[in-house]
């Protein structure tokens, strides 16, 4: 008989103690005698402790106890033949290119359920997910009826490789529906092959139709324009025949819709500002792909940003004027203000010291070299001649700006201070550095000593991005996603998706919209070409076919516990009536 548990027969050994007890344990005789006679000296008797142990059902009733005790422990079970138990485990390829023919595709896997005893379900994203483990055909048809085609590229091989798993070692066949125009990772043919080396797997490909005519939002670039707006531009690519498609730009203050002629093939770029909060380009089509149709741009909200400016006028101040959503102020308490801008002979030197380490934000512009304030996290020495080239070490910030352009005439030679980090340095002296001291930050800008920097576009930009860094304002990219990324969240949280709530500590953004969690806000697009392009039939594999091999008896485990316990309380209550009735005689 097998037992679950077999290391708890060693409780049988309880009978050992059993046995010394009953040996040593001694038991008077009662002998009747006259008061006037006297005893007579009795035989020992070799066999009367062993007659004694064998005589005496209460040893035996209690050492069957301990035998049943330690058999239910054990688990004692018998087997017997079931029914066959076969598993089928379903790949579903849910990438955006599956959109147009997703219905069909949810019907492929219908004639094979009822076949099957258990059914498993795998969506193909680009990281894989089990929706069903081994549930009954009924389970199957309601989870395949909730599953969506997706904003991502799938992972064929890392699913089909999932599904593998939960066959588990009985084995068992693995249905792939997609359209193969496009995956991660491995080729799937080859996994296939990989898969069906093993004994009991079998895999078989459906291939669902998806083509059809498509135009699709597939590039998408926003620049900080530094006017509080950024400027995004979006790329429109006809996949399809020759058409009108009408392009709405949809943003808090408004939307507006033109038409544009494409013909089959054409590629249209168009620009916009988009302004703080949700803007949305979307094509008024209704084609293939749907995820494609719509792009989402986040631009963070920005509140007023007090700035004071001290010295002579200079194009720093005209530039810091230009920025909406920031007020500039030429006198006052530091201590009222965001940032503070010392330009070309400021003098508050002690009053800047004690503003920045108390937590204020500093923005040294150098103009000469017979200053160099004590908070600076460069020493000034002296004025180098030129011209130089700018090199940029470091992108904290400003990383757009392109520093190598600017004309540097001559420059001013500065030595790091010591813990101050230098993002542009000529010649090997810093330009543009920063440093935390106290509790502010300070930022020396040696960009404007002699050179053509202030006449450039990008010098409005600059100081936009400064601000940002300096304030702890997010940066666009950061606001703008492309579907598939995967966000760590740190912990786990609720987060608002397009398509509900969600609790998770890494968000996949596999749908196109908003995503919100705590008091961030995050807009995902798809921009994917390889998922819109639906010219052609995508890869072409043999199907393949199912081995009935893969069925296998299952045997059923009938657990004997029960009884053995019972029958272990039926001598329990024998053994307490015996003593009872002893006790009574």
């Amino acid at each position: 008989m097998p037992f679950s548990n077999p290391l708890a027969l060693l409780g049988l050994l309880s009978l050992v103690p059993l046995i010394i007890i009953y040996l040593i344990r001694p038991r008077p005789k009662e002998v009747l005698f006259s008061s006037s006679l006297f005893l007579p000296e009795g035989e020992a008797e070799r066999s009367a402790v062993l007659s004694r142990l064998i005589t005496d059902p209460l040893f035996w009733i209690q050492a069957l106890i301990l035998i049943t005790l330690s058999t239910a422990a054990a688990g004692p079970y018998t087997l017997s033949e079931g029914t066959p138990s076969t598993h089928l485990a379903i790949v579903m390829d849910v990438s955006a290119s599956m959109d147009g023919g997703f219905q069909q595709a949810l019907n492929i896997p219908e004639p094979y359920l009822d076949s099957y005893s258990k059914v498993s379900i795998v969506i193909a994203e680009n990281i894989p997910a089990v929706t069903l483990q081994a549930g009954s055909p009924t389970e199957a048809r309601d989870t395949l009826a909730k599953i969506t085609p997706k904003a991502v590229t799938s992972d064929l091989s890392g699913a089909m490789n999932l599904a593998r798993g939960l066959l588990g070692t009985d084995g068992g066949n693995i249905l792939v529906v997609s359209d193969f125009r496009g995956w991660l990772g491995d080729d799937p043919e080859s996994t296939r092959k990989l898969l069906e080396s093993k004994p009991g797997i079998s895999v078989v490909f459906a291939k669902t139709s998806t083509g059809g005519d498509n135009v699709a939002l597939v590039g998408g670039w926003s620049v900080p324009s530094g006017s509080g707006y950024v400027n995004h531009t979006a790329q429109v690519h006809n996949y399809g025949s020759a058409r009108q498609v009408p392009i709405t730009v949809s943003s808090p203050g408004g939307s507006s819709t033109k038409a544009v002629s494409l013909a089959n093939g054409q590629d249209y770029y168009f620009s916009f500002n988009a302004v703080p909060g949700i803007n949305i380009v979307s094509l008024g089509v209704n084609d293939a792909v749907s995820s494609d149709n719509r792009a989402y741009i986040y631009v963070p909200g920005q509140r007023q940003t007090n700035v004071l400016y001290l010295g002579e006028d200079e194009p720093s101040l005209i530039a810091l004027q230009s920025l909406p959503s920031v007020k500039v102020e030429k006198s006052g308490d530091p201590l009222d203000f965001d940032v503070v801008v010392a330009s070309k002979n400021s003098s508050t030197d002690g009053a800047l010291n004690r503003y920045v380490d108390g937590g204020g934000k500093i923005v040294y512009v150098a103009y000469n070299d017979n200053e160099s304030p004590d908070y600076l996290p460069v020493k000034i020495n002296r004025r180098a001649a030129g011209p130089v080239s700018l090199w940029q070490r470091s992108q904290e910030f400003a990383g757009d700006i392109h520093f190598d352009e600017i004309g540097v005439q001559n420059h001013l030679d500065a030595a790091p201070r010591r813990q101050s980090q230098t993002l542009v340095e000529a010649n090997g002296a810093p330009v543009l550095a920063y440093w935390m001291l106290g509790k502010g930050t300070v930022v020396y800008n040696g960009l404007e000593y002699d050179s053509d920097f202030y006449v450039r576009p990008e010098y409005p930009i600059f100081w936009y991005e400064t601000l940002n860094w300096l304030l702890g304002v997010p940066d666009i990219s950061d606001s703008n996603k492309k579907t598939g990324d995967i966000v760590p969240l740190g912990e786990i949280l609720t987060v608002d998706t397009p398509s509900g709530g969600e609790t998770t500590s890494n968000l996949l953004l596999d749908d196109v919209g908003i995503y919100r969690y705590r008091d961030t806000t995050l807009a995902a697009s798809m921009y994917n070409p390889q998922e819109s392009d639906l010219v052609g039939d995508g890869a072409s594999y043999p199907s393949g076919q199912f081995s009935m091999a893969s069925a296998r008896e299952a045997q059923t485990q009938n657990d004997l516990s029960l009884w053995v316990i019972l029958l272990g309380a039926v001598l329990i209550l024998g053994e307490m009536a015996l003593v009872w009735w002893r006790r009574e005689a």
